[in-house]
């Protein structure tokens, strides 16, 4: 990879995220129509039309500036290796490291010693990487920059399970001279770390002793023996050595995103109690949970694609014992904890309904919000009489290739993609998505807040629902992209079946201020249903799901 595609491909991830968006929207509409061949799959070039998407979002050196000033202001020395060991780029930190590493006699290699250091380590992390544990660092044995440790981590590409991961790494070392730089946000916030517990663990990531630490801080060696416990015990850590180890892998998947999965954020165990397995015929284990009443009325809820088996609005137990429902997330495949199965979604309503008949569910609704809706009509067409009802939130739905006129935003150009090159826009719409993902509590949360509406706001704002559905997404993606992707293509691709099969009462919530899809294209959803009623709110978005929970779900 040469250091002109390496800086295009960042500036994917870097570019802010509302201009991106913007962008992606903007040049995809306009290439598109500029291209005269884009109406006859047999003629389309998708290296034709990748080439020019490519070279108009990289026309600018703010891809340079912003990735500079990403890596520049980072607490490590870091170079970028790719999947050769050969370095791509470094940060201005890391000239040193940089000189020391390279060879002296092929100039752009890594010294001889230094390749062989690396290899054995990056050995060493597909190890890991096989055993589940993803968030490892390894140390080059007796390889140090100026007295500081030199690590190397593996970052392993998305790809589909059946293939080989491509891999990229970073050559690591901590920078002494940004000492000055606090813990990242999330990590605070994941472990609960007091100001005093945070002000230790910095001090110790930069070689500071016990006493040291107390001496500069005026309060007694006992008392950061206490911090330190305390720290070790929120992080699940045993030494100093795992918990530096701990912060130097948090604040290293910077890149991970865009190159790898990364395997999500650390879940507490108070969490993962939650989840349930249920082992299909097959082999194959769904991941899902359980909410409500165990003896009330059974919903079985099939999230949007930003989401997962944890995508439930905050206060839902007071409502769910309110209704007396009992409401039921399936991770589907590729998503959360479920793992990806080859060719997904089809079939998949081959295995809803063996998860149904797992569970001894006698009787259900649907509930489908956005992509969910798609997922949710195409089974109905072939559920049986436990079926009662469907309820669908914002629902998208191309059924013939004219209805692509309905949809609106991101799913416009996405969809014109779709009807020309299925892998093509698969991989376009996973760049976009690894966009998003680099750095969801800046980027995602950007898009939310502009696609909020304005009946919602007051509300999201109130109640944090902005970080209940980034947490759904950065957990329904924490394992792969393919779920998400996949299931794109499927619900852009026009269904063709008979919706007029569907006799069971659909409640269908459409607001006004959906950037998904049209008015009118709900409207001609509900026209092809024969038992529908079209609910259309002023001031809400395809966010209405989160904001009218209570509401939904009432008969």
């Amino acid at each position: 990879m040469d250091n002109s595609r390496f800086s295009t491909l960042v500036y994917r991830i870097i570019g802010k995220p509302e201009r991106w968006h913007e962008d992606y929207i903007d040049i995809m509409h306009q290439v598109l129509d500029e291209t005269e061949s884009f109406d006859d799959p047999a003629n389309f070039s998708e290296l034709e039309i990748g080439d020019q998407i490519l070279r108009r979002l990289s026309d600018t050196n703010e891809a340079l500036v912003a990735f500079g000033t990403l890596l520049d202001k980072s607490r490590f020395k870091m170079i970028i290796l790719d999947n050769d060991f050969v370095p791509i780029y470094f940060n201005q930190n890391a000239e040193d490291l940089h000189t020391q590493v390279l060879s002296s006699v092929q100039p752009g290699k890594l010294d001889l010693h230094v390749l062989n250091l690396a290899q054995n380590a990056a050995e060493q992390n597909i190890r890991n990487y096989k055993v589940g544990n993803r968030s490892n660092l390894t140390s080059l044995e007796n390889l140090h920059c100026n007295g500081d440790q030199v690590y190397l981590r593996s970052i392993h590409n998305q790809t589909s399970p059946d293939a080989e991961p491509i891999r990229f790494y970073l050559l690591l070392v901590l920078d002494q001279s940004r000492n000055d730089k606090q813990l990242n946000p999330d990590f605070i916030k994941q472990h609960e770390l007091t100001d005093k517990e945070q002000m230790v663990l910095v001090k110790l990531m930069h070689g500071k002793t016990i006493k040291e630490i107390a001496c500069e801080s005026f309060i007694s060696e006992n008392t950061v023996k206490t911090h330190l416990k305390s720290l070790y015990r929120k992080t699940y850590t045993k030494s100093q050595a795992d918990i530096v180890r701990l912060v130097l892998t948090h604040e290293s998947q910077i890149l991970d995103s865009y190159f790898g999965t990364g395997g999500g954020l650390f879940m507490p165990d108070s969490e993962k109690t939650k989840d349930r397995f249920l082992n299909l015929a097959s082999g194959y284990q769904v991941a899902y949970r359980d909410y409500g009443p165990a003896d009330g009325d059974v919903v079985i809820m099939l999230h949007n694609g930003y989401g997962c088996r944890v995508t439930i609005p905050l206060g839902y137990e007071e409502i769910l014992v309110k209704l007396n429902k009992r409401v039921i997330i399936p991770d589907r495949p590729g998503y959360g904890r479920s793992e990806y199965i080859k060719n997904h979604p089809k079939g998949w309503e081959a295995l809803i309904n063996e998860f149904i008949d797992a569970l001894d569910i006698k009787q259900y609704d649907l509930l489908g919000s956005v992509f969910g809706s798609v997922m949710a009509l195409c089974f109905a067409t072939q559920a049986d009489h436990r079926l009662k009802q469907i309820r669908l939130c914002s629902p998208v739905f191309v059924n013939q290739q004219s209805d692509t006129q309905f949809l609106t935003g991101i799913l416009s150009p996405t969809s014109r993609l779709v009807r020309a090159s299925k892998r093509f826009a698969k991989e376009i719409y996973q760049l976009w998505l690894k966009s998003i993902a680099m750095n969801l509590d800046v980027h995602y949360r950007s898009m939310l807040e502009s696609s909020i509406g304005s009946a919602e706001r007051e509300l999201f704002q109130k109640n944090q629902t902005l970080d209940l559905m980034i947490e759904g997404f950065r957990e329904g993606s924490s394992q792969s992209l393919e779920g998400i992707s996949s299931e794109m293509v499927y619900c852009l691709s026009p269904r063709k079946i008979d919706l007029s099969s569907i006799t069971v009462p659909v409640t269908m919530w459409w607001g006004t201020e959906d950037i998904r899809v049209s008015q009118d294209g709900v409207e001609h959803l509900a026209k092809q249903l024969p038992n529908v009623e079209l609910r259309i709110l002023e001031g809400y978005s395809e966010h209405l799901y989160y904001a009218l929970f209570e509401e939904i779900l009432t008969d």
